[in-house]
Order: C-alpha cells, then sequence, then structure tokens
C-alpha cells in the first residue's frame, strides 16, 4: 500500500523534536516486565518514526515501524499497547495538523495510521497463530493422558476445529476452513444427540449450545473476511482470540459436567458419603490434566478436624463418627456439583475445586469452615462441636510446573504445609 506522505514535511519538519517530546511526557507506557534499557530502545524506535513521518520518508517511517513491532513482538508486550500508543501519536500529529489547518494530509494521517495498525496487527497474529497451534497441541495431548474420558472427548473435536480455523488464517485460504454450521461439526452433532439427554441441566444445556453457536457465528466471519480482498487483520486477530475463549470455556462446561458424572457414579466411603480414595490419584491427576487442557486453574484443599482425638476420648468413637458424618453434608451445601469431595483418611478430607481462582475458592472453603464450626452434634444428651483447618493451593497451568505436579505427592505436599500452617496459626482458618 502507498500513501503519499509528501506535504508532512511541508507542516511538520521543524516540529519533530517537539511531537517526540510531548509523545514521550503524555502517553508513552513503561510497561513493568520490562527493564528501562528496552524502554528506551522502543523510545528511539518512536523517534525515528516520528522525524521520518515529519520529513515525508515513508519508506524508513515503514521500516523503522516494522522493527519496532518486531522488538515489541519479541519482549510479550500485549498487541493492545503498542496499538494504543500509535493511537495516541496521531492524536499528537492530527491537533497539530488541525491547527495548520490541513485538512488533506489529516486523510492522509488517518490512512497512514490504519497502514501502520494492519502492519502490527499482522506481525501479532501470525505470532498468535503459532503459539495457539503449540498450546492447542498440548491441550490435545493433555486430553489424551486423562483416565477417564467421557463427555470431555468433545472438547479435543473442537481443539482440533480450532486448529483448521487458524491454519486458514495463517494461510489466509478458505481450503482448509472448518465446520461454520453449528449443528454439523462433530461437537454440534453430539449436543444435538446425546448430549442433550447427558446435560441433564436445562440451563447449563442452553448455555453451552448458546457459547457453541458463539463460536461458529464468528468463525463465520472470519470465512467472509478471508473472501475478501485486503483483509482486516485487526478484526481477524480479534476474531481468532474470542475464538479461543469460547473454545475454552466449552471446555471447562464439558470438563464440569465430567465431574458431575464421576461425582455420582465413583464408589463412597461408607461412613462420610465422600468419594473413596481409592481412585484419588486418578481424579487429581484427571482435574490437572484438564487444567492444561482448557487453561483454567483449579484449587486442591486437605482439611483437618480441630482437636478431634479429643472428640473421641471424651464422648467415644461413635460420637466421632457422627462427627464425620455430618460434615460432607454441610460441605455440599457451599459446593457445586462438579467439584469433589474425597475422604483421606481418618479425620482428613481433599477438596478438589474445579475452575476457580483462589480468591473465590477461599470464600466458599470459608462458608463450609464456618457453617462447621456452627454446627451442634446431639448424641446421648452431650452438645458436641468442633471446627476445621484447610490449606489449600491454587494450581494455574500458566504459572504451575506440570511434571513436578504430575506426581500427587509433590501437590499433596504443599497443601499438607499449608495445613500445618493453618493449625500452628491458631486452627479453625483456611491457609
Amino acid at each position: 500500500m502507498k500513501i503519499d506522505i509528501s506535504n508532512f514535511q511541508k507542516y511538520l519538519n521543524s516540529e519533530a523534536e517537539e511531537i517526540i517530546l510531548e509523545f514521550f511526557q503524555k502517553y508513552i507506557i513503561n510497561i513493568k516486565r520490562i527493564d528501562d534499557e528496552e524502554t528506551e530502545e522502543i523510545k528511539n524506535f518512536f523517534s525515528l518514526i516520528i522525524e521520518y513521518i515529519c520529513k515525508s520518508d515513508m519508506e524508513n517511517a515503514s521500516l523503522v515501524c516494522e522493527n519496532l513491532i518486531n522488538y515489541n513482538v519479541e519482549l510479550s508486550v500485549p498487541y493492545v499497547i503498542l496499538t494504543h500508543e500509535l493511537i495516541n501519536l496521531k492524536r499528537l500529529i492530527m491537533e497539530r495538523l488541525l491547527h495548520k489547518n490541513a485538512k488533506e494530509e489529516l486523510y492522509t494521517l488517518y490512512q497512514l495510521h490504519l497502514y501502520f495498525e494492519d502492519m502490527i496487527a499482522k506481525k501479532y497474529l501470525d505470532k498468535y497463530v503459532i503459539d495457539l497451534q503449540n498450546k492447542n497441541s498440548l491441550r490435545i495431548s493433555s486430553l489424551s493422558d486423562i483416565y477417564e474420558q467421557n463427555v470431555i472427548l468433545y472438547y479435543k473435536a473442537h481443539l482440533e476445529w480450532l486448529n483448521y480455523l487458524s491454519k486458514s488464517i495463517a494461510l489466509r485460504d478458505n481450503k482448509f476452513f472448518p465446520e461454520t454450521n453449528h449443528n454439523l461439526c462433530t461437537f454440534g452433532k453430539w449436543l444435538l444427540d446425546s448430549g442433550k439427554i447427558i446435560i441433564q441441566n436445562n440451563s447449563k444445556y442452553k448455555n453451552i449450545c448458546k457459547l457453541h453457536e458463539n463460536l461458529h457465528y464468528i468463525a463465520k466471519q472470519i470465512e467472509n473476511y478471508l473472501l475478501q480482498k485486503g483483509t482486516n487483520n485487526h478484526l481477524l486477530l480479534t476474531y481468532l482470540e474470542k475464538c479461543e475463549m469460547l473454545s475454552l470455556s466449552l471446555g471447562t462446561e464439558l470438563a464440569l459436567i465430567d465431574n458431575t458424572l464421576i461425582n455420582s457414579e465413583a464408589s463412597k466411603d461408607p461412613l462420610t458419603g465422600a468419594l473413596n480414595r481409592q481412585k484419588l490419584n486418578q481424579l487429581y491427576n484427571n482435574q490437572l490434566e484438564i487444567s492444561f487442557a482448557t487453561s483454567e486453574s483449579f484449587v486442591l484443599c486437605m482439611c483437618d478436624f480441630d482437636y478431634f482425638k479429643n472428640i473421641n476420648d471424651t464422648y467415644g468413637h461413635l460420637a466421632g463418627d457422627k462427627m464425620l458424618e455430618s460434615f460432607v453434608p454441610i460441605a455440599k451445601k457451599s459446593l457445586r456439583n462438579s467439584d469433589m469431595i474425597i475422604r483421606y483418611g481418618g479425620e482428613e478430607f481433599i477438596l478438589i475445586l474445579p475452575a476457580i481462582k483462589e480468591k473465590k475458592a477461599r470464600e466458599i472453603l470459608n462458608k463450609i469452615r464456618e457453617d462447621f464450626s456452627n454446627f451442634i452434634l446431639d448424641f446421648e444428651n452431650y452438645k458436641i462441636s468442633t471446627t476445621l483447618s484447610m490449606g489449600i493451593f491454587e494450581i494455574n497451568p500458566e504459572i504451575c510446573d506440570k511434571s513436578y505436579l504430575k506426581d500427587f505427592e509433590n501437590a499433596i505436599s504443599i497443601v499438607d504445609k499449608k495445613l500445618y500452617e493453618a493449625k500452628n496459626s491458631g486452627r479453625n482458618r483456611v491457609f
């Protein structure tokens, strides 16, 4: 695309230094994760771009802009920050052209901004496509390692669908484009058939259908853009990001359904009704793989009754059993159907809360702790009560070492230490 900025020199050549100074004072964003030397390098790129624009040197302005984009991509500076800085630069130059009544140059500036914005979007889009395909390969690999594959299997079909979508964008070629009709893809066919029977919650079923329909609608928009000449890279990047987000949301919903099925079908501890410890390792590893397949955090919790030995010693083991038996229904009032509660041994329980951040999990667990501390067991004319201590650990696939956490003993040791700290800090708390 050729843009004639030959008249910019007439209006802006003497003002380059002022524009550079004002731009750095008002707008340039200092990103916390890049150091001062890298920030200075970014400023140098912008200084050169401004100088070349003011000198009407389109060729060199484009070359430096390309180097600026490559440098920002290398530093993992978010796309939105670089485009925002470009908008601010356009605003500064526009103010000066308006002041000089340079109306024709304002339209040229608008074209120049679109050109640079598209350069940025294309570079970030190309990188995003590569990263997405690499992440999807890891996600599909994680799904293959799941011990019990129920409905989560259909999430894999949509990850493969997403790979074809990204491949079409990368090649700017529709011949690889996946199915755009939401009723005809592998997942859509399942959803209309056995999926409707398996997903018994009607509101959840409607939500999944809506997510899936929106995903295919956006894919159809991408297909239309690929058919047009002069493809808008900014829109393609935005739409592809949305498609990934919706795909991950579908995966999370299916994983929660799988957990609900496991909760209803797995063997239970005969005393408490919690899940049996026998398959704890498998349940944990399933959740770990699902977490990395959906890029969604989950929380592991170990809880232990405080001074439980005193109950057994004072009122007898039958009283202790009644207290253990009372805990699970109290906990389930605050837990979701997809959350898992497993009796670990004695008065210890493991809780697995999928698709949740630590802050929200802490609220749920504190509610369980409070409800249990307020519970009074009537036993043989005695009023018996006790409290809970909990240790929790958020497993975030973005920052956690999967290879380390695949060993269940490593994960357990983390929550066990946190439980120990909760006990040492006074008990009856979530640590």
